[in-house]
């Protein structure tokens, strides 16, 4: 798996190193000649925007590893064309992830001249808030990229020009499936009012976190949704090694 994550990023680490060029310098653009307001919007649509970009680099190269004979050729198990993917978006959603954290620390405590820890405790969300949170998204995002790698790979199954058409039906059929199997078996999904209370008050709409509540339907949606993770691998790399065409 490690030879085929290398060559993943030798080959994308120009496209890469570019990327992180241009968002450093739009955000000290953003910083020195925009208004403060305005300067929060773009910037924040900017890292989203960045995120977006990784997250379809990282669907791309799946599906190049998959239909390149070159590739194929390499010396790795099935199961490396799955997670080398996987891992290189993870890899680089990561340092977004950091650069984003450096980027609001430095601003918070230069420009605005307040202390970020302090901050943070008075607004009632505490660092596990913001740890259980990622951790949650992250979840999200593995387990809505493993269904769009077997979609692809459904897709790759079919020589005819309505493969592509009959993965993106694959994908809403998975998607749709899944959520009414596990709304049936479990208590339910994730709802963000199990992390944070609004309540309205004279002065606004007022934010108390309530962390995550790690309740039996959530375990049981999250052992559920792992499980399901698992089979569709197993079906992903069997269509890979037996059906996809290079």
């Amino acid at each position: 798996m490690m030879t085929l994550l290398k060559y993943d990023f030798r080959r994308n680490w120009n496209t890469l190193l570019a990327g992180l060029v241009i968002l450093i310098i739009a955000q000290v653009g953003l910083s020195l000649f925009v208004s403060e307001v305005t300067g929060i919007v773009l910037g924040i649509m900017g890292y989203v925007g960045v995120g977006v970009a990784i997250y379809v680099k990282m669907i791309k190269t799946y599906t190049s590893n998959i239909r390149s004979y070159n590739r194929r050729l390499l010396p790795v198990t099935g199961l490396s064309h799955v997670l080398s993917p996987l891992i290189f978006g993870a890899l680089c959603g990561l340092g977004l992830v950091i650069i984003f954290a450096t980027h609001a620390y430095i601003y918070i405590s230069m420009k605005l001249r307040m202390n970020m820890a302090t901050n943070i405790d008075l607004s009632g969300l505490h660092v596990s808030d913001y740890i259980s949170l990622l951790l949650f998204c992250a979840w999200v995002m593995v387990f809505m990229t493993v269904i769009i790698f077997l979609s692809i790979s459904i897709a790759g199954s079919f020589r005819w020009r309505t493969g592509p058409w009959i993965g993106i039906v694959a994908f809403f059929v998975l998607v749709n499936l899944l959520g009414w199997l596990e709304n049936i078996i479990t208590t339910g999904r994730f709802s963000p009012n199990e992390m944070f209370r609004y309540t309205e008050e004279s002065t606004g709409i007022a934010i108390t976190a309530n962390g995550v509540l790690w309740s039996d339907g959530m375990w049981g949606s999250i052992v559920f949704e792992v499980i399901v993770a698992v089979i569709l691998v197993w079906a992903t790399i069997y269509l890979n090694n037996k059906k996809v065409e290079v």
